[in-house]
């Protein structure tokens, strides 16, 4: 048995107790013991002195198959630890989680929900760039019917995917059917648009993604609302358009106390992707992110073909005599407020005993890096007036619980699965100092992260 010790450290564990000067003993893959503990003879030593031991973090919400496989390495050298893949072809990433479970390969814990389920048509799929494929392996499968929903989940559930995701194009009884269907057998989230958030919560939905564009409806002013046809997607300029109804919203109505209220009561979970909308659709915070260059040549390679579809689609409409989907630029007083409404939204969701994970969207959002976009969002929900502690619990603990793993990961506790930052400075003091840490644990493993970072194909795609 391997023992590893950590001592001299200020210990923050996240179970919401204050930072503790402590030993943390790991037995192989596990804790073993945290306090003061004695150190056994045989044990390795890491002088922990002046640093700050955490759990390791969670990203809620990415994309494994938009950011490419060297996107793994980019998430846990960066201290992400593990990751929940919202919209992915399973036969590509049931793999990749499997292996890296049997440690073959190296990358953070996955935690896969499969495919997007759609409805049919979907509102997303005329769209350059849409992630429904013509052909090759499909991240979203489309479901016509209550019948052919509930199907799908049960296939989904046979392959053995950790969650379900529903998305924006399915209509309200698609929505409950395949809720029912899953009866609690995984965890099911949301990506919703035909079915408005409260909707789904009162199916029974346990989470919710995307607070610009899922929660739109239950928030905005009466008259920035769109039709079950007109929304995500279905316009032009839909995300902009989105941000302008964030910005004239009034939080102050009765029905954000009254949609509010039905979260906290539900205890639903609210996966923001707050920093979605940095990356042009409010703010262009995100290209000030110095993490940049670590973004990897499939998400460039992507981005190529993004841009090369929506020049054929500009054309296209011209010709047609329409307007084409695009995200128009943003003026920048109004992003400004769309974001700040975001930002108290989800204070007062919080302040009122709401569950708020923080998550990225990262491989479909724009401008996001892998690992470095985890921490912009950290960042964004201390800004919102969310204390770091709350922050960081979200981050470890409560999305490990969201995921039905807290009996695993989350917290510095013996017994658990030993995934730990080595931070450098204490992030209670700046959130931003979750960025430095100096040693990276990930199941009993020590990784350097910029030994991790440097394994990044980050070289430019022709064209």
């Amino acid at each position: 048995m391997a023992l590893l010790a950590i001592t001299g450290a200020s210990v923050w564990d996240g179970t919401g107790a204050a930072a503790r000067p402590a030993t943390v003993l790991i037995a192989d893959e596990r804790i073993e013991a945290v306090g003061d503990v004695p150190v056994p003879p045989t044990a390795d030593r890491i002088d922990g002195s002046g640093k700050t031991v955490i759990p390791g973090l969670v990203d809620m919400h990415v994309h494994v198959m938009l950011c490419g496989e060297d996107s793994l390495f980019g998430f846990l050298g960066t201290g992400i630890t593990t990751v929940r893949d919202l919209g992915s072809a399973p036969e590509v990433t049931l793999p990749i989680r499997d292996a890296i479970a049997r440690e073959e390969r190296v990358g953070p814990r996955m935690v896969v929900h499969g495919p997007m389920l759609d409805g049919q048509p979907s509102i997303f799929g005329g769209r350059p760039g849409s992630p429904v494929a013509t052909s090759g392996p499909q991240m979203t499968w489309l479901n016509g019917s209550v019948e052919e929903g509930v199907a799908n989940v049960n296939r989904l559930i046979e392959m053995g995917v950790d969650g379900i995701k529903l998305y924006a194009g399915l209509r309200p009884d698609l929505v409950a059917a395949m809720i029912r269907a899953v009866d609690q057998r995984v965890p099911v989230t949301g990506h919703l648009g035909r079915t408005w958030a409260s909707e789904a919560i009162e199916a029974g939905i346990d989470c919710l993604e995307h607070v610009h564009a899922t929660c739109y409806q239950d928030v905005v002013r009466l008259e920035d609302r769109h039709g079950r046809e007109d929304g995500n997607g279905a316009r032009a300029n839909y995300w902009t358009w989105l941000s302008e109804g964030w910005s004239r919203a009034d939080l102050d109505a009765p029905y954000v106390k009254t949609f509010i209220d039905q979260i906290v009561a539900s205890r639903v979970v609210l996966s923001p992707t707050t920093v979605l909308v940095t990356g042009g659709m409010a703010t262009n915070e995100a290209q000030t992110e110095p993490g940049q260059r670590w973004r990897t040549r499939a998400m460039k390679e992507r981005a190529v073909q993004q841009r090369a579809a929506r020049d054929a689609a500009v054309r296209a409409a011209a010709a047609a005599g329409r307007e084409a989907p695009s995200m128009s630029p943003i003026e920048p007083e109004m992003g400004g407020r769309a974001l700040a409404n975001e930002l108290e939204f989800l204070r007062r969701v919080h302040a009122a005993g709401g569950i708020v994970v923080p998550s990225t969207d990262v491989g479909a959002a724009p401008g996001q890096v892998p690992g470095f976009a985890l921490h912009r969002e950290l960042a964004l929900l201390v800004r919102a007036g969310i204390s770091a502690s709350d922050v960081l619990q979200g981050a470890t603990r409560v999305a490990a619980e969201t995921m039905r793993l807290g009996h695993e990961i989350g917290t510095v506790e013996a017994g658990k699965r030993a995934d730990l930052l080595v931070l450098d400075a204490d992030p209670l003091v700046d959130i931003e100092a979750t960025r430095s840490a100096s040693l990276v644990i990930s199941n009993g493993r020590q990784y350097r992260p910029s030994e991790v970072l440097a394994r990044i194909d980050t070289s430019e795609p022709a064209g």
